[in-house]
């Protein structure tokens, strides 16, 4: 499943025309510089998804710790 995802997102990016902008020119990336552009921003993407995981994992673990030691649900919230 996930192959085919990927597989499905790969076709998408190669039919994706993407610009960039240089000062007052417009630029269309294509051949190299777009495959560069669309692995960067999966890369960037993968990484914003594992901090957002961090940060939600971090939480969760805190919340733990607050309830353990008795706080309401209202008294972690406003820790958080």
């Amino acid at each position: 499943m996930d192959t085919l995802f990927k597989d499905m997102t790969m076709a998408k990016n190669k039919e994706e025309t993407i610009f960039v902008q240089n000062g007052a020119e417009r630029i269309e990336l294509i051949g190299k510089s777009k495959e560069a552009f669309i692995a960067q921003r999966e890369t960037d993407n993968e990484e914003s998804d594992l901090r957002q995981a961090e940060k939600e994992t971090q939480k969760a673990l805190k919340v733990s710790a607050y309830t353990k030691l008795g706080l309401t649900t209202e008294e972690i919230g406003a820790i958080l």
